[in-house]
């Protein structure tokens, strides 16, 4: 009967207080992890394309290009992080580095992205740009 009288009175119980500081607790740490990861998947795509039509860019016009893109999502991406290889048929591009996350002003998480893509490099008729 005491039970009940609370419950009556607005009060919240033990386990519904834990699942919503639960919730909370899931909520925020989506809030700061998903990012920091649809970006990589998204430079991975983009870096992906790059590779399929590096025979139309140098190598400069090629970094600049994926830096400008990894700017736009966010990504702390230095042009140091960034190796293209090319060879006379094949191309390789890696980018490398890393997203800090703190959690309540407290803790640092450090996630460590790397991308490394190979693909054949096409004829480009002797044009560059």
């Amino acid at each position: 009967m005491n039970g009940n009288r609370f419950k009556e009175a607005g009060f919240i119980s033990v386990k519904a207080l834990f699942w919503l500081l639960f919730l909370a607790v899931s909520v925020y740490g989506a809030y700061k992890v998903v990012p920091p990861y649809a970006g990589f998947y998204m430079l991975k795509t983009e870096v992906e394309e790059e590779v399929r039509l590096a025979h139309m860019y140098t190598d400069e016009v090629l970094a600049s290009r994926i830096t400008k893109k990894a700017a736009s999502w966010s990504i702390p991406l230095d042009p140091k992080n960034l190796e293209i290889i090319r060879g006379s048929d094949e191309i390789r591009i890696t980018v490398d580095y890393t997203v800090t996350l703190n959690f309540f002003d407290r803790y640092n998480r450090e996630l460590v992205y790397s991308v490394d893509v190979r693909g054949p490099l096409k004829d480009s008729g002797g044009v560059l740009r």
